[in-house]
């Protein structure tokens, strides 16, 4: 027993501290400088925590992932071409990543209940915003800011949450069932915005789902906790830019984001490019959603017998298989379903995987503002990948701006093939 508190001890305080992989998936806090507040004996509470967090990514996710069926509406709308309006989804994104990196930290912190609060209402006045707005740069304000930032602070905070919240045997579990939410919010959401826009009309749509988010992640923030972690027990950035491992995985991240995001944002439209009825059109990313439903919850129940990294890798492979298959597929509707399906299993692998290996470097108690960090680099790869697929579209069709993204996903898979063997960066220390 002593042994195994020293080690943990050591991940979190030694930032060269390497994990076996069989820790990697269950390394426990320390808590002995944690206090929480409203903590219970009953073994049902923390699965509350954990439906809590479901809720909250559904909702969140689904919102910002259903945006791919808002495009069209929204550029007819306001005049204005796929291009720009294409760019205000990256936006949102690169704006998720950076609160992220910020709200991931303050939960460590002080815990996820007030940044869940603040999430709810960020999410339901953009959204509302968004629905009143009759120029491109107001939805800018509204959608890209306040929406971008209420996914930020839920993300990585709920991570840590889960985290602080379950034990060693059950915290994979526990995970994969968190980020199943994302999976059956990106199912579900689309097909219902996709629904409601038919009926409703876009600018309605979005002030029903203001209304959804504030139930909805507001009952998520009751499930919260409040903590008091020491400082000293945080690494700051400045530790992390210093780590060889982090920056080569973070480079990959950055490299993987328009091949990732690239799906999300333009399959409705390609499809109907092409010729596919508009219902099956808005339900690629809801496949994609329902297949990484299942992909999360088996990784989360693979627990410490897979070595994390390598599912990292294997799902890099699958998402740019995605992509090639989708530019191959010339609208033909099985090829696309087949390619949401290698998108989803990827994009579920991949995310349900990176907390165990970042936990298993630097410590369960910064996992949220270490994800939060990470995660910023596929905030960069968001902000150029859709933006810049959406001018290329514009001006030369669907198929250059498939291959750009491809080509970055084969440059992100070859920098994580490369071995995460830790250094400092030289001249660093």
């Amino acid at each position: 027993m002593a042994r195994s508190e020293c080690r943990r001890s050591r991940a979190s305080t030694d930032l060269w501290t390497t994990v076996p992989t069989g820790q990697a998936w269950g390394l426990v806090a320390s808590t002995s400088d944690l206090t929480h507040s409203g903590g219970s004996a009953d073994p049902a509470a923390p699965w509350s925590v954990a439906a809590a967090a479901f809720a909250a990514n559904f909702v969140t996710f689904g919102i910002l992932f259903s945006f791919g069926v808002f495009l069209t509406p929204i550029a007819d709308d306001l005049g204005t071409t796929t291009g720009p309006v294409a760019a205000l989804f990256s936006t949102a994104v690169c704006t998720y990543y950076a609160g992220g990196a910020i709200g991931g930290r303050i939960g460590d912190r002080f815990g996820a209940r007030l940044l869940i609060a603040a999430a709810a209402l960020a999410m339901s006045a953009g959204l509302a915003l968004t629905a009143a707005s009759d120029a491109l740069w107001q939805t800018y304000a509204a959608f890209g800011v306040l929406v971008g930032l209420a996914t930020g602070f839920c993300y990585p905070s709920m991570i840590g949450l889960i985290g602080r919240s379950f034990s060693e045997r059950r915290r994979p579990a526990a995970m994969g069932f968190l980020l199943a939410g994302v999976g059956a919010g990106t199912l579900v959401m689309p097909l219902a915005s996709h629904a409601l826009i038919s009926t409703l009309g876009w600018r309605q749509t979005y002030a029903v789902l203001a209304a959804v988010a504030l139930v909805a992640i507001g009952w998520a923030a009751t499930r919260g906790d409040r903590v008091r972690t020491s400082p000293a027990r945080l690494l700051g950035v400045s530790q992390l830019v210093r780590s060889r491992r982090f920056l080569l995985f973070f480079a990959a991240v950055v490299a993987i984001g328009p091949g990732f995001y690239a799906p999300v944002a333009f399959y409705n439209d390609y499809a109907v490019d092409r010729g596919v009825a508009p219902a099956l059109a808005a339900a690629l990313i809801g496949i994609s959603g329902a297949t990484s439903v299942v992909a999360r919850l088996a990784c989360g129940a693979l627990g410490h017998r897979a070595d994390p990294m390598w599912l990292c890798r294997a799902a890099f492979a699958a998402m740019t298989a995605a992509l090639v298959i989708w530019w191959i597929s010339d609208g033909n509707p099985a090829v696309l379903i087949a390619s949401a399906v290698a998108h989803g299993v990827g994009w579920a692998v991949w995310v349900t995987a990176t907390p165990s290996v970042l936990a298993g470097w630097y410590g369960v108690e910064n996992l949220g503002g270490v994800i939060g960090i990470h995660y910023t680099g596929l905030g960069v790869g968001a902000l150029g990948g859709p933006a810049v697929c959406g001018f290329i579209i514009d001006a030369s069709g669907f198929g250059p701006a498939i291959v750009l993204v491809t080509v970055t996903s084969l440059i992100a898979l070859g920098l994580l093939m490369l071995p995460m063997r830790e250094t400092a960066v030289a001249g660093s220390l």
